[in-house]
């Protein structure tokens, strides 16, 4: 009768540290998960970032070769030299120039969701971590109040 007792109470231990193992093994694989998802996210900003800056030159290459062409079909029509010829080119090359700045700012705005989106991701990875040590703990705990139960009802500790 006493092995059936110790035997139940082995179960009830195993089972309960198992269970605690189980998910706390869960928790940690959904952790690594989140911080890969946050290197993604940090690669993503990064690559966005660069092309970001060769469109900037882009951009402003062609600005660049737009207010040469516009200053030379000036000049060919006389008006180069012109206050109003000079006042519209100044105009245009501060559109031009706004319109680049307008990229840059939509891709620092979305390169900043990304390394935001990575932040989240790297909390959620520590809280999971967390949550996979606590449910360790549980599960020893609850294999320990099981075992000690069923050796109460076995009468082991009269």
């Amino acid at each position: 009768m006493f092995g059936i007792a110790a035997g139940a109470v082995a179960l009830n231990f195993a089972s309960g540290l198992v269970k605690g193992a189980q998910e706390s093994k869960s928790y940690k694989a959904q952790a690594k998960l989140m911080e890969q998802q946050a290197a993604i996210y940090r690669k993503n900003a990064a690559l966005l970032r660069r092309n970001g800056a060769r469109n900037e030159d882009i951009m402003r290459s062609g600005n660049r070769a737009q207010l040469s062409r516009i200053t030379a079909a000036g000049g060919e029509a006389g008006m180069g030299e012109s206050a109003t010829f000079a006042s519209g080119l100044a105009t245009t090359a501060a559109a031009l120039e706004q319109n680049v700045l307008n990229e840059r700012y939509q891709t620092e705005s979305q390169a900043e969701n990304y390394l935001y989106d990575a932040r989240l991701s790297e909390e959620k990875a520590k809280l999971l971590r967390k949550s996979a040590k606590r449910s360790f703990r549980n599960g020893l705990i609850g294999g320990i109040d099981s075992a000690l139960s069923t050796a109460n009802s076995y009468g082991m500790f009269k």
